[in-house]
């Protein structure tokens, strides 16, 4: 949910700062500043979540001798049924660890390689103009392909995450959910040219990898929770 609401709160702030009469040039580092802001506070509080439920979840497993826990678990699973998660607190431990990782080291480092390719896509825009004459059409074509690299990375850490989390659970749905995601956004950065279109006079582009990876990165980890709240009582 952090996630989510700050990737709305990056939108409107994108479209507020580029409505409010300001040039270009300023509104594009007005809304590059406000979105890192967001982005920080965002792995701040993410950090913060995952701290206090690591926490949490040492404090409960200490409260069971360790000699206890495995009749402890036959009962909760006779309680619950069969849909209960049979992992122990080790494991789940070490999918918060590394689901932390994801969303806070890898997700700072993506935030810095966005930076990274802001600056590319702004060189490459001045070395094409540089003639006088801007090939667009070029410019587009280069944009578009080159724009699922900024995504690829923390792709790649979401679908491992995802992964990980159904081999330990033995969950043929989630592997089959990764498999379906990383397609899709394979074909989107191969396959589909970007989408443009005119607003109140003025041109708009999508980018089809863009919208496939904010998607996964915002909806479907919100679908994940959601699943496995509902499908494994005992995480």
């Amino acid at each position: 949910m952090i996630r989510f609401i700050g990737f709305v709160l990056s939108g409107a702030a994108r479209t507020l700062v580029r409505r409010g009469g300001m040039l270009p040039d300023m509104a594009d580092q007005m809304v590059w500043r406000i979105q890192s802001c967001i982005a920080m506070i965002t792995i701040i509080l993410s950090a913060c979540v995952f701290i206090v439920a690591l926490r949490k979840t040492r404090r409960y497993f200490e409260l069971i001798p360790e000699e206890e826990r495995a009749d402890m678990a036959a009962l909760q699973e006779e309680i619950f049924g069969s849909s209960l998660s049979n992992l122990n607190g080790e494991i789940i431990r070490k999918l918060l660890e590394t689901w932390f990782v994801i969303f806070v080291g890898v997700q700072l480092m993506y935030e810095v390689f966005s930076e990274v390719y802001r600056l590319f896509a702004l060189g490459l825009y001045d070395a094409i103009a540089e003639s006088g004459k801007l090939m667009t059409d070029a410019y587009t074509s280069l944009y578009n392909l080159s724009h699922s690299f900024k995504y690829q990375g923390m792709l790649i850490a979401l679908l491992l995450g995802v992964i990980m989390t159904a081999i330990f659970l033995d969950d043929k749905t989630l592997k089959l959910v990764a498999i379906l995601a990383a397609s899709v956004y394979l074909l989107s950065s191969t396959g589909l040219e970007m989408a443009t279109f005119s607003v109140l006079g003025r041109d708009i582009g999508i980018v089809w990898s863009s919208v496939i990876f904010h998607v996964i990165d915002t909806v479907g980890m919100i679908c994940l929770a959601l699943y496995l709240r509902v499908r494994y009582h005992g995480i």
